[in-house]
């Protein structure tokens, strides 16, 4: 990991709470815990959004509403891949799990400590760390006039890169950082204090993947 972000503990952020993201819903619990809530406690169409492959998503973050030292939900997603005749989509009530993979987008800001600068973490949650399936996540300014790539960490740092995965994601795999001083310049250069997260997932999701 870059020297710049030595001291933060990735490993961690999946034990941290988030705020399920589904509308009077005050439930509170890990990333992959609140996956599960949302699959068995909540309607697809009222938690997720379907995407297909190399379909662009933009979620917009209002940087001001971020609690430093908290998960935060930007998106949770029913990744259906390139298109396939007769399945079902996945934000109707027959949502068919087994040909969609769900992911949630997250994003951790780190808190303010002495002489270090915050860091603002994305990273993907699902339940399988595929190896199919990969991302392309980065940010824009309000008035998308401007994108900023991050930079890739692994979660483990012993794990060689997957191959092919020069500044793609991975789902339970690897992190992308951007410092404070990246979203003030986004901030800056487009409406201020909001910023725009994009992502265009690429592969064919298989759910039932068994990790190697």
């Amino acid at each position: 990991m870059n020297n710049r972000f030595a001291h933060l503990n990735l490993e961690a952020l999946y034990g941290i709470p988030l705020l399920c993201p589904v509308t009077k819903c005050q439930s509170q619990m890990s990333p992959l815990e609140m996956l599960a809530h949302l699959l068995m406690r909540h309607s697809p169409q009222e938690s997720m959004i379907e995407i297909g492959e190399d379909v662009p998503k933009q979620y917009e973050v209002e940087v001001d509403k971020l609690t430093p030292g908290r998960n935060h939900s930007m998106g949770v997603i029913a990744y259906g891949g390139s298109p396939k005749t007769g399945l079902s989509f996945a934000v109707t009530p027959d949502l068919q799990v087994v040909h969609h993979l769900p992911i949630i987008l997250m994003l951790y800001v780190s808190p303010p400590v002495l002489n270090t600068e915050q860091t603002y973490i994305f990273y993907l949650v699902s339940p399988v760390a595929s190896r199919l399936v990969s991302a392309h996540v980065t940010l824009l300014d309000g008035a998308h006039a401007h994108e900023k790539h991050g930079l890739r960490c692994l979660r483990n740092s012993l794990d060689s890169p997957l191959t092919d995965s020069e500044g793609r994601l991975y789902c339970n795999t690897d992190y992308l950082l951007y410092t404070a001083n990246d979203i003030r310049e986004l901030c800056l250069s487009g409406k201020q204090r909001r910023i725009f997260v994009k992502i265009v997932l690429h592969g064919e999701p298989d759910p039932l993947e068994v990790d190697a």
